[in-house]
């Protein structure tokens, strides 16, 4: 009863919207199909995978938000708190000692996991814990999302713009992860206003509460998604104001100045170096499967591998039945991640963490914490990142669905660069060099921290819609000629 009255309420709000160049039948059907992929999601990860057969985001969520929501019916202050975190580390271990991504972290109102808990836990209210009303409405904002986004660059586009409206949603990473209930469907909403701001035909007042409301979303949601972005708005305002007739110029200035700025601060880039190398060396943890065991001042971190010499206690804890090396992981991004010698009288532990390795892990080249290995890494990060996985990767048989949707935005991007390579004015080709500075800055960053190539494929969505977006900028209609 609850799923058929939320249908219809935002099917009757999706019928309301005027939209220029769509019929409201144009909407229904997008409409439509974003519904058929939300089902198409929870297909795939209940019938085909099976709950508990892979790592499924979505239950631990659904399961953390219902947690949640269960709290204000024991005391209304502290559910607030919880949403606008203010919670002690008390009120945690009292009402979400149980959580898998509530529970971990610091107690942080920019933490993206907990704040897709407080937006589903708000939405329990209505749903009652059904995870199928989840999906409409997440797919709702979706379709928001994507209406900015045809709103945005509609004005340049030189055919039916239908076509566009309609391969906006048939894009399959794009439409697939933004029919789920994780964080993806708020952050592409915010990442939709921020690019209807720029370069929609939009009065100054629509324009600012969008930037205000689409950077509080990727804030909120996937923040490093926004810096990517931020470090590519340069790049827009130096080819539009400063390189107005030699836009080849823009991303040689900027690379020089980056060059420059990493080499003369030292802290800069020992600071960045250092992150970027733990959280690659806490992916490649959980990727490869392991033990973390808490000891008061860190985590103690076994390989799948050491379970023989490992001595799991019933009460949940673990003792090494052997001298054996560990990895000492301590809390946040700190320093250091060294190899420890434990022995069987320095337990026991208790066991915080037991993952299974991940089936499409790539084992990535370290960091190691050195700036010069961090520049020597970007080939290959951009060739995981952009073109992984492939036939022969690691991985369940969605990959091959991933590898020919690659194959297929690349050959497309490739043939809108040659056909429409003399048509495209210098405002158009700004943008173009705006969303390819976006693109592969994420790239970079993804593949130079992600080894599991499930991950890779949801994390580079934002990327691959900046590319999608950059074959139709400009581009005219395609004449066969006998």
């Amino acid at each position: 009863m609850v799923f058929a009255l939320v249908l219809i309420c935002l099917t009757w709000l999706v019928w309301k919207f005027r939209t220029d160049g769509l019929s409201r039948t144009n909407l229904l059907i997008g409409w439509g199909i974003k519904m058929l992929f939300g089902i198409l999601f929870m297909i795939i990860h209940t019938k085909i995978y099976g709950i508990g057969d892979i790592t499924v985001d979505w239950e631990e969520y659904m399961d953390d938000s219902v947690t949640l929501n269960n709290v204000a019916y024991q005391s209304l202050g502290d559910y607030f708190k919880f949403l606008f975190g203010t919670n002690s580390e008390s009120a945690v271990q009292h009402y979400l000692a149980n959580t898998n991504h509530w529970s971990a972290g610091d107690l942080d109102l920019m933490n993206d996991s907990r704040n897709v808990l407080r937006i589903n836990s708000l939405l329990v209210f209505i749903s009652r814990g059904n995870v199928y009303v989840h999906i409409l409405f997440f797919s709702f904002f979706s379709f928001i999302s994507l209406r900015e986004i045809f709103l945005a660059f509609k004005d340049r586009i030189f055919y039916d713009k239908r076509w566009f409206w309609f391969a906006l949603f048939l894009f399959p990473t794009l439409s697939f992860w933004t029919s789920s209930v994780l964080k993806e469907p708020l952050m592409i909403l915010g990442l939709a206003f921020i690019f209807n701001a720029l370069f929609g035909q939009l009065s100054w007042k629509f324009r600012l509460w969008r930037l205000i409301i689409g950077f509080l979303l990727m804030l909120c949601f996937k923040p490093y998604v926004l810096a990517c972005l931020v470090l590519s708005i340069p790049v827009f305002l130096l080819g539009k104001f400063v390189f107005k007739k030699r836009l080849w110029l823009v991303p040689l200035s900027l690379l020089a100045g980056a060059v420059i700025l990493f080499a003369s601060f030292s802290n800069l880039r020992t600071n960045v170096t250092h992150r970027l190398t733990r959280m690659q060396f806490d992916f490649m943890n959980v990727g490869r499967g392991g033990v973390h065991a808490y000891a008061d001042s860190c985590y103690y971190y076994f390989r799948t591998d050491q379970y023989p010499d490992l001595n799991f206690l019933k009460n949940g804890n673990l003792q090494v039945k052997k001298t054996l090396v560990a990895k000492k992981v301590t809390f946040g991004m700190t320093y250091p991640f060294d190899d420890v010698v434990l022995s069987p009288a320095d337990g026991p532990w208790r066991i915080d963490f037991t993952g299974e390795a991940c089936g499409s892990y790539i084992e990535l080249t370290s960091i190691g914490n050195d700036p010069e290995q961090l520049v020597r890494n970007i080939p290959e990060a951009i060739s995981n990142a952009a073109f992984r996985p492939t036939f022969w990767d690691p991985g369940g048989k969605l990959k091959f669905v991933n590898f020919m949707e690659t194959i297929c935005l690349f050959i497309f991007l490739a043939f809108g660069f040659w056909y429409n390579r003399r048509n495209r004015s210098h405002e158009e080709k700004n943008i173009i060099l705006f969303l390819l500075s976006f693109s592969v800055l994420l790239l970079v960053l993804i593949g130079w921290t992600t080894p599991v190539l499930g991950a890779v494929v949801r994390y580079r969505m934002p990327a691959y819609l900046a590319l999608f977006i950059v074959v139709f900028i400009g581009s005219r209609p395609f004449k066969f000629k006998l």
